[in-house]
């Protein structure tokens, strides 16, 4: 995504629409990338007229058409700041149409709204599932992202997505301006264990990990690619669980987005980073931009 041509923004025409396309379309102008907002009209379902004989029922046609006008007045109200933003509406499940709409038009970068602080889930379920089938980074925004120089927390396992998305936040931070935070949450509490061995065996009793242990895996994360010269940067190992601390340094930090792989050291979608970055994009504060392995394929639910 280093170099960032063109943008997609699921717009759900409210507020959490209206922040994500007035940070792409600033983000757009400083890359130089084109825009395209898209819209989701999901057709009400056949329990949802059972349910409610008596409510008004609109034809998709109708969904559509009214959507289109909206998005039509948000595109007007862009232009003023960056001309030529194209706008386009589907139908059908909004992950679905989202993931399906950036993969048509070779998006490199998916950008959607999200709810403020402490307000539940993001967009319902849509931004999560977008995270987690998008086969390019997502950038989700409860707030603004910052115009100038800025703080980006990297959350890191040590994994090769890990070490994609610290080449992500520095270049963003070259362009930018701005400094690197590296973070790793320990759980101490839970043994790194190989397995079991044979039926009946009970695995060997391992010490825990401390802080301290971990410094070879923080040389060897950072002696990667030259990324990390001529920039500003620090790194801190905490004992806890991710998800919490991850949200704890952000405010700690001054953090002005998290840069974070969605794929761990596992290898299994869904698991340590994947769960963990879920969590994160639920409850930070700031804006979350997420970033898959190379070898992950999109995949119909």
């Amino acid at each position: 995504m280093k170099k960032l041509d063109r943008i997609l923004v699921g717009h759900d025409l409210n507020v959490g629409g209206d922040v994500a396309t007035r940070s792409a379309v600033g983000l757009a102008k400083r890359c130089g990338a084109q825009l395209r907002l898209v819209h989701v009209v999901e057709p009400y379902h056949l329990y949802q007229r059972l349910s409610h004989p008596f409510t008004t029922v609109y034809q998709t046609e109708d969904l559509v058409q009214l959507a289109g006008e909206q998005l039509r007045g948000r595109t007007a109200s862009e232009e003023e700041r960056f001309p030529h933003v194209e706008y386009e509406v589907r139908v059908g499940k909004p992950f679905v149409e989202l993931i399906l709409a950036g993969r048509a038009w070779s998006a490199d970068l998916v950008v959607v709204g999200g709810s403020a602080h402490g307000e539940g889930h993001i967009l319902g379920s849509t931004s999560e599932r977008v995270i987690r089938k998008a086969p390019v980074p997502v950038l989700v925004l409860k707030q603004p992202l910052a115009p100038g120089p800025m703080t980006v927390l990297v959350p890191t396992d040590f994994s090769a997505c890990a070490t994609k998305a610290a080449e992500e936040a520095h270049a963003l931070v070259q362009h930018f301006g701005g400094r690197l935070f590296f973070f790793h949450a320990l759980k101490s509490s839970v043994p790194y264990a190989a397995g079991f061995g044979a039926a009946g065996d009970f695995a060997p009793t391992l010490p825990l990990l401390t802080p301290a242990a971990l410094e070879g895996e923080w040389d060897h994360f950072l002696s990667g690619p030259p990324w990390l010269s001529h920039i500003a940067w620090d790194r801190e190992t905490k004992d806890g669980h991710p998800v919490s601390l991850i949200a704890e340094e952000v405010d700690r930090q001054g953090a002005d987005l998290i840069v974070m792989g969605t794929h761990g050291r596992t290898g299994v979608p869904h698991m340590l980073l994947g769960s963990v970055a879920e969590g994160v994009v639920r409850n930070a504060s700031c804006p979350v931009l997420t970033i898959r392995p190379d070898a992950f394929q999109f995949e119909l639910p």
